[in-house]
């Protein structure tokens, strides 16, 4: 279904490379917009989830991931006006330099997100010991490649006079408006801990706490409403053009066809009740699930009872809404569908033949809050209800009902996150033994990078050991230097009730913990290009060192239906991924064991 002609208001801000101030530029622009009272949607280029929910935070509105490595210039369009909705303006992130790619041809850039959105472009630019130079820069950017280089932020100014004198500069010369001017901080203004932005998730004992990040917000919209022409700014989102021909974006992701054979299972038994002026980006964030770039932040710990999950900020509705109105606009009468209402979308006899949703946890605390939007939404449409839960809450988990349509649960989500910050609270977690019997019972469970690290016997921090749930014989040893970092392609190898053998799967991975073999392992994917699991190379003391050639840039562990590996996925890449778990979960997957 193509949706009608949609404004969007929208820009991106980009830079000449990581550590420029984007990020700063972003943050302030975005919390001085939301001050004003304007709904500020706000989106990140490329795998992050740090400096995403940093975004997220300033605005009150869920953030969007943008990543032309995962979605078509068709699809990065869709995604975006699907999760628009009613917002006034969109800021967009950028990453890296604004023509840094994958290759010669800078494919997956900065300037490839700006050009399918067709958003005009905002350049933050450092400009220490700089002067006429600088309009160089400018000139020769807007002339690259074809983009809408709409405006420039002067970045690290020493004082009026050199301020000054940049911005006739590039006026003069290239006729591109210089939005503001800078200066020098003395200090970051936002908190960075672990080579990137602070988590809000962060529970050691000298974390800011929320009131706090707000706080640092507040005062980085003030320097941005000083130091920059705010009004300027959003004229520039204001002037991008209508959205055309664009389809919506959840219409035909299902894999479909996937066999409903139902498996003979095994009885199931009931569980006990048991971020001064510069990115973080460039050195990115030493949390295993972290991202390529570094980054995120939205929402706090998962605490208290487990819960039926809101996973958007602000309203529901408001966050859902904008999907099922372009079908009414287009003429098309469907009922809004549950995710985005909380009412059914199907009719009162479809409802009798559809099968009953099936219970995903997903655990969102201290150690594992790593998730893409996306792949929560992609398990709803596909038949899961979605239940929040803390391997920090005393409350029990609760029981085991794979192979059932009983309450409970059904499936379990452990995404990437920070465990090397909480390991005594891990170790002491009594969760960990509800994960084993979940497994051991035929649970299907899906681990994402922290998750694998949970799934691991032991974790090692500064030569101490901390025990885990020791679902896999491998211990994940913690390392002050990245040991995976990038996008991966991952070909499965081993059958598998998420993946069908033979697929190639677009992730990425970005981990400071290596993993060491405590048995015999046997990874069901290959990565070209990733690390994985081996570490770098031969240099590490990881799986490649320590065993065979074939376990080099392998990953993917899989024991009965719990499947764990540092790869992250984006589900709408991975259309597959979401039904075939929610199947899995009903026990009618084939390669369910």
């Amino acid at each position: 279904m193509i949706i009608p002609p949609f404004t969007a208001p929208r820009l991106v801000v980009s830079g000449l490379s990581g550590g420029g101030g984007k990020t700063l530029v972003s943050l302030g622009l975005t919390r001085a917009l939301t001050l004003r009272g304007l709904r500020v949607k706000p989106c990140k280029k490329g795998p992050d989830y740090i400096d995403a929910a940093w975004l997220g935070l300033a605005s009150g509105l869920a953030p969007t991931n943008l990543d032309p490595y995962f979605l078509s210039d068709a699809r990065l369009r869709a995604l975006f006006c699907d999760t628009f909705r009613d917002a006034d303006l969109a800021v967009i992130e950028g990453n890296r330099g604004l023509y840094d790619g994958r290759d010669l041809e800078g494919s997956c850039s900065t300037a490839t997100l700006a050009r399918a959105l067709d958003a005009p472009i905002i350049l933050t630019l450092s400009v220490t010991k700089m002067t006429r130079t600088a309009a160089a820069l400018v000139a020769g950017l807007a002339a690259f490649e074809p983009v809408r280089l709409a405006g420039v932020v002067l970045n690290r100014v020493a004082s009026v006079r050199h301020a000054a004198l940049i911005r006739r500069s590039i006026e003069t010369y290239t006729g591109i408006p210089v939005l503001g001017e800078i200066p020098r901080l003395p200090d970051n203004p936002i908190p960075e801990r672990h080579m990137g932005l602070v988590s809000m998730h962060d529970e050691s004992p000298d974390a800011p706490g929320r009131d706090m990040l707000l706080k640092a917000l507040d005062d980085l919209a003030a320097l941005v409403e000083s130091h920059l022409d705010v009004d300027a700014a959003l004229g520039l989102a204001r002037s991008a053009p209508e959205l055309r021909d664009v389809e919506a974006f959840w219409e035909n992701t299902g894999e479909g066809n996937l066999s409903e054979e139902r498996l003979s299972l095994p009885r199931t038994p009931t569980l006990p009740k048991t971020f001064a002026n510069g990115d973080a980006e460039a050195g990115g964030t030493a949390g295993d699930g972290g991202t390529p770039e570094g980054d995120d932040v939205n929402g706090e710990a998962g605490r208290g009872k487990h819960r039926k999950a809101d996973l958007n900020t602000g309203t529901a509705q408001e966050e859902k809404a904008f999907s099922w109105a372009a079908k009414a606009a287009c003429g098309e009468t469907e009922t809004p569908c549950a995710s985005h209402t909380g009412q059914a979308d199907t009719s009162r006899s479809e409802r009798a033949a559809s099968p009953a949703p099936v219970t995903i946890g997903f655990v969102r605390d201290a150690a594992l809050w790593f998730y893409y939007e996306e792949n929560f939404e992609a398990l709803r449409r596909a038949g899961a209800e979605l239940v929040e839960l803390s391997l920090f809450d005393p409350e029990p988990w609760p029981a085991c009902a794979f192979g059932t349509d009983g309450p409970g649960l059904h499936g379990l989500y452990l995404g990437g996150g920070f465990p090397e910050m909480v390991p005594e609270r891990l170790a002491a977690s009594p969760h960990l033994a509800a994960i084993r019997a979940y497994s051991e019972a035929g649970m299907p469970i899906y681990a994402e990078c922290g998750g694998f690290m949970v799934l691991c016997r032991e974790l090692r921090i500064a030569g101490k050991d901390y025990p885990m749930s020791g679902l896999f014989p491998t211990r994940a040893e913690f390392c002050p230097r990245p040991q995976g970092l990038g996008y991966v392609e991952a070909t499965v190898e081993t059958e598998n009730p998420f993946h069908p053998v033979g697929a190639v799967l677009r992730g990425h991975e970005f981990h400071y913990s290596r993993c060491v073999a405590l048995g015999d392992l046997t990874p069901t994917l290959r990565l070209s290009p990733g690390v994985g699991m081996s570490g770098p190379g031969h240099r590490a003391k990881g799986l490649a060192a320590q065993g065979p050639d074939h376990l080099k840039s392998r990953d993917g562990l899989l024991i009965r239906n719990t499947f764990a590996a540092y790869t992250h996925l984006f589900a709408p890449a991975v259309p597959h991924w979401a039904p075939r778990f929610v199947m899995a979960c009903r026990g009618k997957s084939p390669a369910v064991r």
